[in-house]
């Protein structure tokens, strides 16, 4: 199972303690999967999760005549009756009343999607959170944090996007939109962010997995930082030893390196000796020890004397 479906399966089984935070996930639901004819309010989805919430949710606020069945292949879960119809759609607190005695027995429930949700659902910061976990068991999407940091609510309609990123900065989260093939997305990608959301819609297991993912991938990024530094480092050492090198070979074929003064004598010899020592190591290697910075200045010198030699001699 991807760790998106281990989302919405933790989802599905969370069970809200108050009726109207048990509603807002409903009309979460019922919005952005609606299924409505005169006799039957509910949602026709694919997605196993949405319709086990869904009516898990309906039969503990004790909606009668509800029933699964199968469309094509899709799945229904509705509550049956023309009164039942009613009472769901009294208690979903539709922007727009729509009454049974105006639909027929055709599906009407793009009537539904072209509402807003009404402000009536939304009033507390528990009711935004489950609405919240409605919209992302329905459209929702994470993906494996030990790969990237992405979460999205998608496709959506211009103007469910809006609705949806300004229940999102009411409890604090600022989530981006972007359209793709002439929908729009919802998304976050930080992985502190998505990992507050997990918890705040009720995905407390999902949370803790990312929360691990993102300590693993910090450590493994801390370990290629300081492995790429050293190598940087080690790279540098060896250029900048390859260099002195040739101009102790230099100094040796021209002049002698008897015919510097003893110190410089002491820094050849060491190097020659040490090609891949670095300078702290070369500087320990003396005797008596010197400082880094005295060995790279005994270097510096015996590189002056080098670019003199190649000066008066016209090399390059």
């Amino acid at each position: 199972m991807s760790f998106s479906s281990g989302v919405k399966e933790e989802l599905a089984a969370v069970t809200s303690q108050a009726r109207h935070c048990r509603i807002a996930l409903i009309a979460a639901l019922f919005h952005l999967c609606p299924y409505l004819t005169a006799r039957m309010a509910g949602i026709r989805t694919e997605n196993a999760f949405a319709l086990q919430a869904f009516e898990n949710e309906l039969r503990r606020v004790g909606l009668a005549g509800v029933e699964r069945m199968c469309s094509g292949r899709e799945t229904l879960v509705v509550a049956c009756g023309k009164d039942t119809v009613k009472t769901f759609l009294e208690m979903v607190k539709l922007d727009r009343a729509i009454l049974p005695e105006q639909l027929g027995e055709q599906d009407a429930g793009e009537l539904v999607r072209m509402q807003r949700p009404s402000p009536f659902l939304l009033q507390k910061t528990c009711c935004r959170r489950a609405f919240l976990r409605g919209l992302f068991l329905a459209a929702g999407s994470v993906s494996d944090p030990s790969k990237s940091y992405h979460l999205e609510i998608a496709p959506l309609c211009e103007e469910d996007a809006r609705n949806t990123q300004e229940i999102l900065s009411s409890i604090g989260f600022g989530a981006r939109s972007t359209q793709r093939k002439g929908k729009h997305v919802v998304y976050m990608k930080e992985g502190e962010q998505i990992s507050d959301f997990l918890g705040a819609i009720g995905a407390t297991q999902s949370m803790m997995k990312l929360e691990n993912a993102r300590i693993l991938r910090d450590i493994a990024g801390n370990i290629n930082r300081q492995v790429n530094f050293e190598a940087a480092n080690l790279k540098k050492t060896g250029i900048a030893s390859l260099r002195q090198i040739e101009d102790i070979e230099l100094i040796e074929e021209t002049m002698g390196i008897h015919s510097l003064p003893e110190n410089l004598q002491a820094a050849a010899r060491l190097r020659i000796e040490n090609p891949d020592k670095s300078l702290q190591e070369l500087a320990m290697a003396c005797v008596p020890p010197v400082g880094r910075s005295g060995m790279n200045h005994r270097l510096q010198r015996i590189r002056e004397i080098a670019d003199r030699i190649r000066q008066a001699e016209g090399r390059n």
